[in-house]
């Protein structure tokens, strides 16, 4: 049994003032193999604060100094892989193989972000026109609970090379991930207050992060409903959104394609992303419910039961 009664706050693991808990489950068994307290609003207006002040220094630093911290994410994240790997597989259900993969792209990001950086041009020109990009503060980044590792390093990777510094809501639902890859980013050795993270619902900790007049942008993944919900809470402040959402899986087949059997191999392919989640009855149901509109030359195939 995991029990895990810590956020990350200014370069220090503190307990929440929150109290709620959130059951963490084994989604093969269906035991329950952890317990959260959530962090609350206070918690997410002390993380902001601290990245706040972070961020008067962390703007200035060089690029070299950002290159190798995300050489130094990379690397511990790699160094703790046993352990991650576990959690994952434990807490989301993902296969070995699959989960070490995760792991892995969760690194990877910190080194895709890095030779980004070592190409990126902050001083450009266009035509007369003087071009400067400047980091825009704290970034608010809420992750979903189904790619846990991965999201957070894309989105916390930019945001270090551009300078700026975090607060990051990952799903509660993930919250041994979470822990273990903190665990991982304090081992790095960061600045204080570059990197926070607080466990907590949508509705405390990532509704304060979408109004919070110090959050400079929000970068969200997960549903078109909170999606919408985040837009709303950040027009007030005008903060700069990026949004994620799901139920965007288009699949474009041209008339000369091999219909069906192209569509089943892409339907698997769909499946094998999923990692763990079962959806062999969506494919049934796309099979089942196929209509031919474009042209009296196709036809609805023949489909045995």
């Amino acid at each position: 049994m995991r029990n895990i009664n810590r956020i990350y706050i200014n370069g220090d693991f503190v307990q929440p003032l929150g109290t709620d808990e959130q059951v963490l489950i084994d989604p093969s068994s269906k035991e329950v193999i952890g317990r959260v307290i959530l962090g609350n609003e206070e918690d997410a207006k002390k993380a902001i604060a601290a990245a706040k002040e972070a961020f008067k220094t962390f703007r200035l630093s060089s690029v070299q100094e950002r290159l190798e911290i995300l050489q130094r994410l990379h690397d511990v994240i790699l160094a703790n892989i046993d352990s991650m790997v576990e959690a994952n597989i434990n807490e989301y259900g993902a296969p070995k193989k699959m989960a070490v993969g995760r792991v892995k792209l969760a690194a990877n990001n910190f080194l895709d972000t890095k030779q980004a950086l070592e190409k990126f041009e902050f001083t450009r020109y266009i035509a007369s026109a003087k071009i400067v990009s400047e980091p825009i503060g704290v970034i608010g980044i809420i992750t979903p609970w189904n790619a846990s590792y991965s999201q957070i390093t894309a989105k916390l990777s930019a945001a270090i090379a551009a300078g700026c510094t975090v607060v990051i809501k990952p799903s509660e639902l993930s919250a041994i991930q979470t822990d273990e890859i903190v665990e991982a980013f304090h081992q790095a050795g960061l600045p204080k207050g570059v990197i926070n993270v607080v466990n907590g619902y949508g509705n405390t900790v990532g509704a304060e992060l979408s109004r919070n007049q110090d959050i400079a942008m929000i970068n969200f993944t997960g549903s078109t409903r909170v999606g919408k919900e985040i837009r709303r809470g950040a027009v007030d402040t005008m903060k700069r959104v990026t949004l994620e959402l799901g139920g965007k899986s288009p699949i474009v087949i041209l008339d000369d394609a091999d219909f069906l059997p192209k569509l089943f191999r892409l339907q698997l392919a769909k499946l094998s992303l999923t990692t763990g989640r079962l959806v062999l009855p969506v494919l049934v149901c796309l099979f089942q419910s196929i209509v031919w509109k474009r042209s009296s030359s196709w036809q609805k195939p023949h489909l045995r039961p």
